[in-house]
């Protein structure tokens, strides 16, 4: 038996049976600051459907696990939830809907002067509202559920509330899905049915959801709840690696209300940042994994939240430095795997490497490239330069140039084994940077990657088939595969990258402001995606005010364009204009594909 297990055990609780009636009667709930936040997907949300609301009988709904933090003396005392949160959210979501429903019911009812039916939907709407907002003797008002969203009080639970325009973050943004489920479940159930049947199958669902039985155990206090909290899993999903972490660093941080709900809400900025417009549920753990691998030896994910316990001990000062260094991460890491990244000014005595165009250059390749498993090491150099005179600008942009080199060659083009060892070897660097106390070991480190990225490179022979092979062909249909190396971005890229090399053009370029230009005009291929119109050879890069005004010009006009927008025009292309031919051939196409293949392996992303 575990320490933790054991320590459990001993904690005093007490526990009763009860509806989701009587929870909501009897008592009030809130979500404790280091709660996770409301993450129910569609599978459970249509389990809740199947087995709650069109329950036959009773439905044993589980345990919740709660302690009472506030005791009142003539109305019903708050119970804190540790376990159980998405459950009684989900009930609560629920009832609204049903209470919303009967709102349209008794609506539609007085517009045509129905007003028998009216009354009854309105008396059978005020009858589920009493299950989402009490009321004590005095007439003062509770939510049944507290939760740190603030469109759940204004949406589930009292919609008539003047809105708060706050921002919608992930948690809010499910609770939206989880009604809109409901929505559309009732919906659909009510369809072509009588006004009068309408209201008696909206009681029918709401009797349901209020007979359900959940067995609540009631600890004595806050601390207990933070044990408990790490033994426990929620029906349905596992607790994640953040939501352990938060649980940690609330309880260890700090030991006042006051306190913990600073660091709760420091914590909700970190996960808001690292969220925004990232759709996997697991990237906060994935963050909080690769930063910790970005200074320490790797560990492996599900040994993470063990180690970080252990590393950390008992002393609040650890806890509290952890989270700084978590919101230092986080200010790279929210905008890497982003393909729109831009680069942010300058600040006079500031070092800020999302300020350094090339650094930005390289995060968005990666991007490009859906290549995340460097993230490490970037986060480490960027850290590096940021906090220590270590670091030079010239020595930020190598390293990022070696690791998008590298997966260019690796990834983008020839998709090359397991990323295994890669991520090892990246660790690798992050903690030897990461330990560098001279300006001499950070060199060293450096040149230790160039070599271990060197001998891990695919074959030059692969390398170079494959960059042949590029083409961009927008107007045809393609299947999955194609479509990963021919998207307009991908391909923008690649020929701003000629540029770039030669110095024609600044690091920092917003790649959609560009356009791809066919040589030989599209109209002149066919639907093969491999007809050599389509090919590399015959791409370049030009302004969107050329590109426009070209259409399917001859040769002399085009490369005129071209000379004028300061794109890379290599030997090849120019050769192209030495005859009277208005168009390249399939062999000067060919021959310009096989040139920019090997200046590409040779020069451009070379290690």
């Amino acid at each position: 038996m575990t320490e933790a297990s054991s320590s459990v055990e001993l904690i005093p609780i007490k526990s009763q049976t009860r509806t989701i009636q009587t929870c909501f009667q009897h008592c009030l709930y809130e979500v404790p600051n280091f709660q996770r936040p409301y993450s129910w997907s569609s599978d459970q949300l249509e389990d809740f459907w199947n087995d709650v609301v069109l329950a036959q009988g009773d439905f044993f709904f589980g345990s919740t696990v709660t302690w009472v933090s506030e005791k009142r003396d003539l109305f019903n005392d708050t119970y804190s939830i540790i376990d159980g949160q998405q459950r009684l959210t989900t009930s609560a979501i629920a009832l609204s809907v049903v209470r919303d429903s009967f709102l349209k019911i008794s609506e539609k009812a007085a517009a045509i002067g129905d007003s028998e039916t009216s009354e009854a939907a309105k008396k059978q709407e005020n009858a589920t509202q009493k299950y989402l907002i009490s009321a004590d003797d005095d007439d003062n008002l509770y939510p049944v559920i507290k939760r740190p969203e603030e469109m759940f009080y204004e949406v589930i639970q009292n919609p008539s509330a003047i809105p708060s325009n706050a921002k919608w973050n992930r948690s809010a943004e499910r609770i939206g899905e989880a009604r809109e489920f409901f929505e559309d479940r009732v919906t659909h159930a009510l369809i072509e049915l009588s006004s009068g049947d309408q209201i008696e199958l909206l009681k029918s669902i709401r009797g349901n959801l209020l007979k359900a039985r959940v067995i609540q155990v009631e600890l004595t206090s806050e601390e207990d709840g933070f044990l408990i909290f790490e033994t426990l899993n929620t029906r349905g999903t596992d607790l994640r690696i953040s939501d352990l972490v938060k649980n940690l660093l609330i309880r260890r941080s700090a030991s006042n209300p006051p306190d913990r709900k600073a660091i709760a809400d420091r914590w909700d900025r970190l996960v808001d940042k690292v969220q925004d417009g990232r759709i996997s549920i697991d990237v906060v753990d994935r963050f909080i994994w690769q930063s910790w691998n970005s200074r320490r030896t790797a560990v492996k994910e599900p040994e993470l939240f063990k180690a970080i316990s252990s590393r950390l001990g008992s002393e609040s000062c650890k806890h509290i430095s952890y989270l700084e260094e978590l919101e230092m991460d986080t200010a790279t890491y929210e905008w890497l795997e982003y393909e729109d990244v831009q680069v942010q000014p300058k600040v006079k005595g500031v070092r800020n490497a999302l300020s350094v165009p090339d650094f930005v250059d390289s995060v968005r390749a990666l991007a490009i490239f859906n290549v995340s498993v460097a993230n490490s090491t970037v986060l480490a150099i960027a850290r590096k330069y940021q906090e220590t005179q270590l670091v030079k600008e010239s020595q930020l942009i190598e390293v990022m140039r070696l690791v998008e080199n590298f997966h260019f060659q690796f990834t983008a083009l020839t998709n090359s084994g397991s990323t295994g060892g890669t991520r090892g070897r990246y660790n690798r660097f992050a903690v030897r940077l990461e330990a560098a106390t001279t300006k001499a070991q950070v060199s060293e480190a450096i040149a230790d990657l160039r070599t271990r990225l060197r001998a891990s490179l695919p074959s030059r022979e692969r390398a170079k088939a494959t960059f042949q092979k590029l083409f961009y062909a927008p107007s045809l249909q393609l299947n999955q595969a194609q479509k990963i190396r021919a998207r307009k971005i991908f391909i923008a890229y690649v020929l701003m990258a000629f540029a770039k090399a030669e110095r024609l053009v600044p690091a920092g370029q917003n790649l959609a402001s560009w356009s791809i230009e066919h040589i030989k005009p599209q109209a002149m291929g066919t639907n093969d995606s491999q007809d050599l119109v389509y090919s590399i050879g015959n791409l370049t890069l030009l302004t969107s005010e050329f590109n426009n005004s070209l259409g399917d010009s001859g040769l002399p006009k085009k490369v005129e364009a071209l000379q004028k927008s300061h794109v890379y025009l290599d030997s090849e292309l120019l050769s192209w204009t030495e005859g009277e031919a208005q168009f390249p051939s399939d062999e000067q196409i060919s021959k310009r594909s096989a040139q920019l293949a090997t200046e590409a392996l040779d020069r451009v992303w070379s290690l």
